[in-house]
């Protein structure tokens, strides 16, 4: 069976972020000059903005510019392509560029002009830049330009806010060696990629720029101009390619010898093309008939390699992922976990390793985690929780590693004790929230109902919460670390943290558990008492063993009920009936970025999903199962623009009335969830745990699915599925057949 080609499967029209899967992401929120050439709207070099790094114009033969006008786009994740218009005379010719960012941290530009003329043409094409140089105000400026063998490049200085600066380095080149070239400081102007509001308007004269670098005047700050020149000579009716690159690294040498071999390819854009096809063959291959499911799972992958970070310097020695775009452009501990997860079902176990080892290698003194890591200094207030726990155990369940597991225990180990030293003073075996940022959830009435205040305030110990997603993910924390310490021959140890994890059970149980309500709750430690707050992170528990029988009718009662939380778009983050609750991204009647009072946060459906599945499995139950399809359906289908199966998106939060997305924040490709895991496993039913694979799909009515090349402990799955029937294979040889329901088990 000819399976998707995934790059041209993802091809779409109202689509612009490019990337390698490293430093360099052009990823504009609210591009302003996206139908113009190059690359003027904002890029960033980790999460630092840089901008712009260059345009393009072509001028005719007298030194005149050639307007060019926009017609179309094209876009995959390897690649932009734009299609202009130009008048030459009285004919037209067609003009095609096509971007990418490499992953080598290149951005290129590959113009093709068209002659569709009868007669040659003499064009010159000008590549330009500006940077902006003001050492005095230590915010952007560059030093050490140089110009040679074609080459521009520079050392740049950027220190936005009060961050401390970061140096790195930038080359400037054509693929044909440029013909002339200018460097020329001006005083500030706007800075748009207007041919006429540069020096070279006026200064290219005789077929050239001046070979010019002119960097001193009455000051010697203001706006740097950097310009490469080509002429071109096209025959009718050919074409003529020409590349311009530009190159970011942590130091010159590298800026240059990666610059290098781009402008000397026949064709970049391949090479980005052999990157991202590479990327998607080291994961499942997966279709199915749900379009929506299998488009949204390649698009996930692209997602995540989209805001992947190879860095190997500063802070950052591992390979990671970063929570977004924009100033989510960082390892941030609160998403870290949703990486390991869908991460470790790539063949090589690396980055989901890096995910929490990034976060090791940068640990506080005190034990906690840092909440968000910058390439060269550490923001000291911020700190989110997270399920390590249960990231490591499903990570492990796949890629087992005695060695991860020596690097990860002690770590974990000092991380338990912060939250058993800082965050339960009583020893109650529940755990703090201090302030309503912490846990990625701010603005709502969970907080509110223990100080209110609490949303007034920010980071630092501003109420004390004991709250149920906090103490579930010390809870599996714990669980986890049993694990961990029985594997490594730490006995003792692995028997301690059993009975810690179940004094943490015992206490949700009793104290957290509402039997008139049938309901867990946030406890207020001044007075005990459950807060009576209905919120999504309420559901929490029912991923774990903490629930029995005795809680089921609850998680009907409440989450499948439609006043409360089983919406149109489910699952609100708060119930419907909340007296803060709204639909609209509205807190006390103020649109927010982040309001947590009603609007579908992925990150927290994912819980809910695991929630909702898991149960049906524990208890065998057929309602909660076909509920559980049906929110991973709806969960899916709501991140998709208009519901047109082939505009996927993911953004931070959605209306759970009409699924509408927060396109004002415009914060797309936001990687604060789980998606792809929830469809490997119920989905495709495949489920592995320490020694065995269940294989078992949930009811979600397919014709037809295919997974294959899932490496699951070094043993390779394939599952199809037509109808109501499965069939399975392990290493290339069919192992068993079976019908939806009749889960197939593999000892491995």
């Amino acid at each position: 069976m000819k399976k998707i080609n995934v790059l041209n499967f993802l091809t779409r029209t109202d689509k612009w972020y490019l990337g390698g899967g490293n430093k360099l992401l052009w990823a504009p929120s609210f591009p302003v000059y996206l139908d113009y050439p190059g690359f003027w709207d904002e890029a960033h070099y980790y999460n630092y903005e840089l901008k712009p790094l260059f345009t393009w114009t072509i001028l005719d033969d007298a030194g005149n510019e050639i307007p060019l006008k926009f017609l179309s786009r094209q876009w995959n994740p390897s690649a932009l392509t734009q299609i202009y218009e130009a008048n030459i005379g009285k004919s037209k010719i067609k003009i095609i560029e096509t971007k990418s960012i490499l992953p080598n941290d290149v951005a290129s530009c590959v113009v093709e002009i068209k002659n569709t003329l009868k007669h040659s043409l003499r064009l010159h094409l000008i590549a330009w830049s500006t940077q902006e140089h003001y050492p005095s105000k230590e915010s952007a400026w560059i030093d050490g330009i140089s110009y040679t063998n074609g080459v521009i490049s520079f050392n740049k200085y950027l220190r936005p806010s009060v961050m401390p600066h970061l140096q790195f380095a930038c080359a400037f080149a054509l693929s044909k060696k440029a013909q002339s070239y200018s460097v020329n400081v001006s005083e500030q102007t706007a800075v748009q990629p207007h041919w006429k509001l540069s020096p070279f308007f006026e200064s290219f004269q005789n077929k050239k720029l001046p070979d010019e670098k002119k960097l001193s005047g009455t000051t010697n700050e203001g706006i740097i101009y950097l310009g490469l020149h080509q002429s071109l000579s096209i025959k009718p009716n050919k074409s003529e390619n020409i590349t311009i690159a530009f190159s970011a690294a942590s130091m010159l040498n590298e800026a240059l010898q990666h610059i290098a071999p781009i402008v000397k390819s026949k064709n970049p854009v391949e090479l980005s093309r052999i990157s991202w096809n590479d990327h998607f063959q080291s994961v499942p291959y997966f279709e199915c008939s749900d379009e929506f499911l299998t488009r949204y799972y390649w698009y996930r992958w692209y997602g995540l390699r989209l805001n992947t970070i190879y860095g190997n310097e500063g802070n950052y020695k591992r390979p990671c992922v970063c929570e977004g775009i924009q100033y989510f452009r960082a390892p941030i501990s609160y998403s870290a976990q949703c990486h390991m997860l869908e991460n470790r079902w790539m063949q090589e176990p690396e980055l989901a390793q890096g995910s929490l080892l990034t976060f090791l290698d940068n640990q506080r003194e005190d034990g906690g985690f840092r909440g968000y890591i910058d390439a060269n200094h550490y923001r000291q207030e911020m700190f989110y929780h997270a399920n390590w726990g249960n990231a490591v155990v499903q990570l492990h369940a796949i890629h087992p590693s005695f060695e991860y597991f020596e690097n990860v225990y002690d770590g974990l180990k000092k991380y338990a004790s912060y939250f058993d030293r800082e965050r339960d003073e009583e020893v109650s075996g529940l755990y703090d929230i201090d302030n309503h940022f912490e846990t990625g959830q701010e603005f709502m009435s969970r907080y509110m109902a223990v100080n209110a205040k609490a949303d007034q305030k920010h980071w630092g110990e501003v109420f004390r919460l004991k709250g149920v997603d906090v103490t579930i993910y010390i809870y599996e924390l714990k669980r986890a670390l049993a694990m961990i310490a029985e594997k490594l021959g730490k006995q003792e140890d692995s028997d301690l943290w059993k009975l810690e994890a179940d004094k943490i059970k015992n206490a949700v149980r009793d104290k957290m558990w509402d039997a008139q309500e049938e309901m867990f709750f946030d406890v207020d430690p001044a007075t005990g008492k459950r807060t009576k707050i209905k919120a999504a992170t309420c559901f929490y528990p029912y991923f774990t063993d903490i629930v029995d029988d005795s809680h089921i009718a609850g998680l009907k009662k409440h989450l499948l009920n439609p006043k409360e939380f089983w919406t149109s778009y489910p699952v609100p983050s708060s119930s419907t009936d909340d007296e803060f609750f709204s639909a609209l991204p509205e807190w006390k009647g103020k649109r927010m970025n982040c309001p947590w009072n009603g609007r579908v946060w992925p990150m927290t459906n994912s819980h809910v999903a695991e929630a909702l599945a898991q149960s049906a499995i524990r208890f065998n139950d057929q309602l909660l199962k076909k509920k559980s399809v049906e929110f991973i359906e709806k969960f899916i289908k709501m991140m998709f623009f208009d519901g047109d199966s082939t505009r996927p998106n993911c953004f931070e939060h959605y209306n759970p009335l009409n699924g509408k997305p927060s396109v004002y924040r415009g914060i797309d490709d936001y990687q604060h969830s789980w998606v792809n895991d929830l469809i490997i496993k119920y989905v495709c039913g495949i489920r592995p745990e320490e020694f065995s694979v269940t294989i078992d799909p949930f009811p979600f009515g397919l014709k037809h699915l295919r997974i294959e090349n899932v490496l699951i402990r070094g043993r390779k799955f394939k599952v199809e599925l037509k109808g109501k029937t499965f069939k399975v294979w392990v290493d290339g040889k069919h192992h068993a057949e079976s019908v939806i329901g009749k889960a197939i088990a593999v000892q491995i």
